[in-house]
């Protein structure tokens, strides 16, 4: 083979390898309604959006969250899977994101006060009230105590279950 003819194959292949990459970078997501992985929500359109948008394990570290233990006055956590709550004066509070089935939050409280945990103040579904632990979100979950870490998962749209570790 001559070296025309490499240097030639090798210049080809470097076009064709960058064509399909460009190619690749403008394929569609999805559809919104393609296979479902356990439920509506997990399809493979939510899992490319999460892959690409980087969510799903984001950390938001050092909170400092309200003193005022209502839902209507709390700290609204958002979508992050791991939160620390580093300030609070006195009992602080926080609403936990929409309970959406499969959802995971884990809650570190370094503040040396007690956190509440309230329902979302804006639920998933709509004209409803998120529980925690099978009590309505306006009621607080009072287990996120100084040192000591909560974790909740929603097996279900609209439904938290909690609990706290040291």
């Amino acid at each position: 083979m001559t070296r025309f003819a490499r240097s030639f194959g090798s210049a080809f292949a470097l076009v064709v390898l960058g064509a399909l990459a460009a190619l690749a970078a403008q394929l569609p997501l999805p559809a919104v309604n393609g296979p479902y992985l356990g439920d509506q929500l997990n399809n493979l359109y939510a899992i490319t959006n999460a892959y690409v948008a980087g969510s799903g394990h984001g950390i938001h570290p050092a909170l400092s969250v309200s003193q005022t233990a209502t839902q209507a006055a709390c700290t609204q956590l958002d979508s992050n899977v791991f939160q620390e709550v580093k300030t609070s004066a006195g009992t602080g509070s926080v609403c936990l994101p929409a309970a959406v089935s499969g959802k995971f939050i884990f809650i570190g409280n370094a503040a040396g006060q007690t956190i509440d945990l309230f329902g979302s103040a804006t639920p998933f579904l709509a004209g409803t009230q998120d529980t925690i632990n099978g009590t309505a979100g306006t009621s607080a979950y009072t287990g996120a105590t100084t040192g000591k870490s909560a974790i909740c998962w929603a097996p279900a749209n609209g439904a938290w279950y909690c609990g706290a570790i040291s």
